[in-house]
């Protein structure tokens, strides 16, 4: 008669075999993948991150006209629009962007006047700081007018 060998009879010589395959060392890593651009990327500066928006305020001007304005981090740009949703105009501080001009033609930037940040661009015109209660605000082909939060 002939005994039936039964799977649980096979596996612990199944499982001897798979714990002989294994072995305790790492596998030999041959060459390696090299950046063709690591000269060049090593060279450059570091990346400067976008500004963020560090708060976003609506404004009622003298015309009885609405302003929503986002402004950004380090007085760098605010962003106006005449409708909540709609989408914003970036206006750069013309100071900072006279400083970079300044800097790449090596002449004195001009400083801002009273210390107000100035932004303007695309016809539009804001003067005020991030934490004002009120703005000056100019939209295109019209002049100067105060605005109040």
């Amino acid at each position: 008669m002939q005994k039936i060998k039964t799977p649980l009879a096979v596996a612990p010589l199944a499982a001897i075999f798979a714990l002989a395959a294994c072995s305790e060392s790492e596998p030999d890593v041959v060459g390696g993948m090299a950046d063709p651009n690591a000269g060049e990327i090593e060279e450059l500066d570091p990346a400067e991150l976008p500004p963020m928006r560090t708060r976003e305020a609506s404004f009622r001007c003298a015309d009885n006209s609405v302003v929503y304005v986002s402004f950004y981090t380090n007085d760098s740009q605010v962003g106006v629009a005449m409708e909540q949703d709609a989408i914003q105009t970036i206006l750069p501080n013309e100071a900072l962007a006279a400083a970079d001009e300044a800097t790449e033609g090596d002449a004195e930037a001009p400083a801002e006047q009273d210390g107000t940040p100035r932004y303007s661009g695309e016809g539009y015109t804001l003067v005020g700081n991030s934490d004002a209660s009120s703005i000056q605000f100019a939209r295109p082909g019209g002049g100067l007018q105060r605005c109040s939060s």
